[in-house]
């Protein structure tokens, strides 16, 4: 049972953000580089990639990214070609390794560079890979 004498007596709390807070775009801007860019973001299940050589692109980021199984495990890998910085692979599928079609520079599902067509020395351009948490 309540004590309603007792309950009239309680105090707002101070520690609640007036509504203004919730409206502030400032505060809002801010809070998206403190707490959000700052920190780990989700990209994705490692069942999307099932299977030894499975990827699938990540939409949320425009297919600029990723995520392949390789021999040890899911990686994010950067999906733009290092040669003529254009996208290389479209939503999900099953590939032994990662193909510039223009230009056929060959990656393997680690992101290292196989070769590179029309250029005498393999050039040092390997995709770019992200750290993932699971």
């Amino acid at each position: 049972m309540t004590n309603l004498a007792t309950a009239q007596q309680l105090a707002p709390s101070n520690l609640q953000l007036p509504v203004s807070a919730y409206f502030d775009v400032d505060l809002y801007q801010r809070e998206i580089e403190l707490l959000f860019k700052q920190g780990p973001g989700y990209v994705g299940h490692e069942l999307m990639v099932t299977e030894l050589g499975s990827y699938q692109t990540l939409s949320s980021e425009n297919e600029g990214r990723l995520l392949v199984r390789n021999a040890q495990g899911v990686e994010l890998l950067s999906n733009i070609c290092s040669h003529r910085q254009a996208l290389m692979l479209n939503g999900k599928g099953k590939a032994d390794n990662i193909v510039y079609p223009l230009h056929r520079w060959t990656y393997d599902l680690n992101g290292q560079l196989m070769g590179a067509p029309h250029f005498e020395n393999k050039p040092c351009l390997n995709l770019g890979k992200s750290p993932l948490r699971n």
